[in-house]
């Protein structure tokens, strides 16, 4: 399945320089989808200087020819829903019926970004000095390294790599190794739909050392991550060392707040849309839930009617409405979680 993608440098797919690979799992069937290939510090450096002419072209080029190419990637994206679903499903294992949404969103992000891209306005300020005026220009900042998760891999690349392209920045994307395809084929689109040799790499390996180096390397100017609060906090250690710019969306705990005035059919609907939603592996699933003393056990009742009807198996089934969780490291947490519980009533 991955033979035709590798690494992205240039603009060209490539195998990694030591032809190194890595075994990418259907969490379905736990059978081996494929192997991926691993890229080396050779790859990373020669990704870092693909990036780096990439940044000479791009923020050359003018926000409206730059607007086009990006709403090209938003056309595309959606004519290959299908392709990026089947991506979607046997490497996350959300179910079939809900990976179109989250390509959908992919392409309105790049759609967005597109038109955003036009709208990068300066200012002209007032100085204290009656004879001079204060001009503000935006620039871009530089090469980006987009650090993508493996939960929604589709999406949360699309917001990295379509915003680095709006500000007229070069990006590198380094996918997660649990879901490396979906990603490869979105890069793969960018590539399609014209964006030049340079402007969006891909390298796909081991996590931990394709970030370092990365971070280390003074090319990189801004990094961009989706993850846990402790990668977070150890890649900010690690930027502050050179002053690099940080955006960071890390680990969510959300509450889920039900009051006395809520049509209960509806607001159970939505609490099942979100706990359940690609298997509760998503940093904004409800973790708690706060609930009006007067509602307690009709909203519980419901919700556990409408649990029993959710139907877990293969995302490939387009009955199911619950595929299974992505790892065997989520699955343990989870049973240990479930054990847990079942004391606590006992």
């Amino acid at each position: 399945m991955y033979e035709r993608f590798g690494q992205f440098i240039n603009g060209k797919w490539q195998n990694s320089s030591g032809n190194e690979t890595y075994e990418v799992i259907n969490p379905a069937t736990e059978e081996v989808l494929g192997k991926a290939s691993k890229a080396n510090n050779k790859d990373i450096q020669l990704a870092l200087k693909s990036a780096e002419k990439g940044l000479q072209i791009w923020k050359n080029t003018s926000p409206w020819e730059r607007s086009k190419v990006i709403r090209k990637i938003s056309d595309l994206i959606r004519k290959k829903t299908d392709i990026l679903s089947n991506w979607l499903t046997l490497e996350v294992g959300k179910p079939i019926s809900e990976a179109p949404g989250e390509v959908g969103g992919a392409a309105d992000i790049f759609e967005w970004n597109s038109e955003e891209t036009k709208r990068i306005f300066g200012e002209i300020n007032q100085s204290r000095f009656s004879n001079t005026r204060i001009h503000v220009y935006y620039q871009p900042v530089g090469v980006v390294a987009a650090l993508v998760p493996w939960n929604f891999p589709i999406v949360l690349a699309s917001r990295k790599i379509s915003t680095a392209l709006a500000a007229g920045c070069s990006v590198i994307v380094k996918p997660d190794v649990i879901t490396p395809g979906s990603v490869m084929e979105l890069v793969d689109i960018c590539r399609e739909a014209g964006v030049p040799p340079g402007v969006v790499n891909l390298l796909s390996g081991d996590p931990a050392e394709i970030s370092s180096e990365l971070i280390k390397s003074d090319i990189i100017k801004k990094i961009s991550i989706t993850g846990s609060t402790r990668v977070g906090k150890l890649i900010l250690k690690q930027a502050a060392e050179k002053v690099q710019r940080v955006t960071m969306e890390l680990s969510g705990h959300s509450p889920f707040i039900v009051f006395e005035d809520v049509d209960l059919n509806t607001v159970t609907d939505m609490a099942i849309s979100a706990k359940f939603r690609n298997n509760g592996q998503v940093c904004i699933s409800p973790s708690r839930f706060y609930i009006h003393e007067n509602k307690k056990n009709d909203f519980t009742n419901l919700m556990i009617q409408k649990t029993k009807k959710l139907k877990i198996g293969n995302g490939m089934d387009k009955n199911v409405s619950l595929g299974p969780m992505t790892t065997k490291q989520r699955l343990d947490g989870i049973e240990k979680l479930v054990e847990k519980n079942k004391k606590r009533r006992c």
